[in-house]
């Protein structure tokens, strides 16, 4: 097949992206149609003058977002079903009568999806970040408190719930926060939310005529960056060590409000040390400022104790705590929720009940159930049992396949991040040569992640391992090395330089 691309080789965006773009409105526009093939990588650097790397990272940059799909030998191909979401978001763009569309966004939206492009096209072996597992869902307990919610109570499903969420619901998390992260809330400190990124959006529109400007983790979740993004505000990207966010540069000025993951920095997983954690707190005291802090997985730690919160810790009400639970129970059920200082309550309630008039009842009704009944904390238990297995089992894995290899976050959370030894090519490609593999291995840039400065590191791969299973990971990672070992140097071979590598 042969493409029409308009390729500005002195435009500030970059070759892939333009190629990305272009290729995306094709298949939007219903010129690439599903089924075809498009044309190989080696080409399409032929025929536009590029590097076959630029064209490879191009190709799974569309396979991520799950444009196309990658056929082994035979090649990459329109996949059969588009991301249907975004079909529709650029037809009602069509449709607008009061001028052109915007122009394409080069801002995947995969990590608003458990699995980019809805799972019908994942690798078997992937190791893509934050998704639960499947078999774990604790669906007999699920199903007979729906069951008995439903014969006691099916009138609650005509009305309307309160916008801050079902008071039941509230209490329990506030009991749950109380116990298993060191937080002093009550229900009237709870707002219910559809899933953690609804929590941030609450708190950012909550603090934004008090904000003078943003400052977030950099790298930093995809997500909060597309939220701090859509703000005319001024945005401060700070840097993160091995302790966390560096908090002496952090803006002396008054009126910030931060946005941090301090128990499993996400992406790279490191843990903010207490020091780094209180000087957070004096800033946040000295400059009038707020904190958004994101514990998204915190419910899974397995080596050392529990942790006390960031919101834990604050006494002078400058912690905003968001949480979900998306990673422990479900995504599906969509429930996350925003604990906030209790003067700023009513306030929040009132913009909830202006964002929506509340959650639905009998997934509330259940959630709170599951959780003064002691399911919860069971369920938790098993869940750490389960992933621990698979993250000892992953780091082993790599142990074995990888000399000493540099791991970073693997003592809590769901993903881990492995930075590639020297001489190794660079993550987006070890990432594409994965995927011909039938490993699903991810880049920062490609795994839910996002650098302000562009930056984002080349040499580190996060890995999640929550949904596969401990013959899955010693398969995948065997895989990896096998596909790393031959032309990409490994850690008992002499490794090329990164110049070799096509850096």
């Amino acid at each position: 097949m042969e493409l029409t691309l308009a390729l500005d080789h002195g435009s500030s965006r970059s070759l892939q992206a333009q190629i990305c773009e272009q290729v995306r409105a094709l298949i939007l526009d219903g010129r690439l149609r599903a089924g075809m093939a498009l044309p190989p990588s080696r080409l399409l650097a032929e025929r536009f003058g590029i590097s076959r790397n630029t064209a490879l990272i191009a190709y799974e940059r569309l396979i991520s977002e799950g444009y196309a799909e990658a056929r082994g030998t035979a090649g990459v191909f329109v996949t059969s079903i588009p991301p249907d979401a975004l079909i529709l978001i650029r037809n009602a763009q069509r449709a607008e009568p009061n001028g052109p569309p915007p122009e394409a966004s080069s801002e995947p939206l995969l990590c608003f999806a458990g699995s980019p492009g809805g799972g019908g096209d994942r690798p078997a072996l992937d190791f893509w970040v934050g998704r639960s597992d499947v078999a774990s869902f604790p669906l007999k307990t699920w199903r007979r408190i729906v069951n008995r919610l439903l014969s006691d109570g099916g009138g609650y499903l005509t009305d309307y719930c309160d916008p801050a969420g079902l008071p039941e619901l509230r209490r329990a998390i506030a009991d749950h926060l109380g116990r298993a992260r060191g937080m002093r809330v009550t229900e009237d400190q709870i707002v219910v939310t559809a899933g953690g990124q609804e929590a941030l959006n609450l708190v950012l529109n909550l603090l934004q005529a008090h904000t003078r400007q943003l400052c977030i983790e950099n790298p930093c979740y995809l997500g909060a960056s597309m939220l701090f993004g859509s703000t005319s505000l001024a945005i401060h990207p700070i840097p993160v060590d091995e302790e966390g966010v560096q908090t002496d540069r952090l803006p002396a000025a008054r009126g910030s409000l931060l946005y941090v993951t301090p128990s499993h920095q996400f992406p790279t997983g490191v843990l903010m040390t207490l020091a780094r954690r209180l000087a957070l707190l004096r800033w946040a005291e000295e400059t009038d400022s707020f904190i958004i802090e994101d514990d998204y997985d915190s419910d899974f730690r397995y080596d050392g104790p529990p942790l006390t919160s960031l919101a834990g810790l604050d006494r002078s009400r400058r912690v905003f705590y968001v949480g979900t639970f998306s990673k422990s129970v479900g995504a599906g059920l969509r429930v996350g929720f925003a604990a906030t200082p209790r003067l700023m309550w009513d306030d929040a309630r009132l913009l909830k009940a202006r964002m929506s008039n509340g959650q639905s009842w009998l997934e509330q009704a259940a959630l709170a159930v599951f959780i003064n009944e002691g399911h919860f904390d069971r369920h938790l238990r098993r869940l750490r049992q389960v992933y621990k297995s698979r993250r000892d089992a992953l780091v082993a894995a790599l142990n074995e396949q990888f000399d000493a290899p540099t791991i970073s976050g693997a003592d809590s959370g769901l993903h881990l991040a492995w930075r590639l030894p020297r001489g190794f090519p660079s993550a987006r490609e070890v990432q594409v040569m994965a995927r011909e593999a039938g490993v699903g291995a991810y880049a920062l840039s490609s795994g839910a992640a996002f650098d302000f400065n562009g930056e984002a590191a080349e040499d580190t791969l996060v890995l999640g391992y929550s949904s596969l299973d401990e013959r899955q990971i010693a398969t995948a990672v065997s895989k990896l090395r096998s596909v790393l070992s031959p032309g990409a140097g490994s850690a008992h071979d002499e490794a090329p330089s990164r110049s070799a590598a096509g850096r």
